[in-house]
């Protein structure tokens, strides 16, 4: 199976562990589970990329110049017709689509088209998930946003998705 890149928030340590803990009380019975280490907030989709592309994207991101922010993860949702349990901020800062708009401009210049659909920020819990959870999200959980990653996907267990680079949010 062929790399399936992205560009896209990755929690720290503290808010994977934070997730992954409250899974067990939110997951639909049947759903599987989203590997801790693959938790991250995608802000651009690429696909499949030739090398000169990748490279061309990692200099796109290279011109980055966003500041970090922090967001609440305070909304627990279902996505039905994917099957996918997510979390998400119910009021995304303004710092989140604009760091979206941003990126998306700089993959322009190498041929890449944004995603026509409206952007939905999340983190997928879980997959397979047939139905709401019985269960809300009971306390807010800040994550302070300090960097931007490239990573890709290879399919197969979890973890799925490895980093290939990262860059700091000023």
């Amino acid at each position: 199976m062929s790399e399936r890149w992205f560009f896209a928030l990755w929690p720290d340590d503290a808010v994977r562990a934070a997730l992954a803990s409250r899974l067990p009380e939110l997951l639909p019975v049947g759903a599987r589970a989203t590997h801790p280490s693959d938790f991250h907030l995608t802000l651009a989709f690429l696909g499949p990329l030739a090398p000169d592309v990748l490279g061309c994207a990692e200099r796109a991101a290279d011109r980055i110049r966003a500041a970090g922010f922090d967001l609440e993860i305070d909304r627990v949702g279902h996505f039905a017709r994917a099957h996918v349990l997510w979390c998400a901020p119910a009021t995304p800062p303004e710092a989140l689509p604009a760091l979206v708009r941003d990126l998306q401009a700089q993959l322009s210049i190498c041929g890449l088209a944004a995603d026509p659909r409206p952007y939905r920020p999340h983190i997928t819990l879980a997959r397979k998930a047939a139905a709401m959870p019985a269960s809300d999200w009971s306390t807010p959980m800040r994550w302070s946003v300090r960097e931007l990653v490239l990573a890709a996907g290879y399919g197969g267990p979890g973890p799925r998705y490895r980093v290939r680079r990262r860059w700091a949010l000023i």
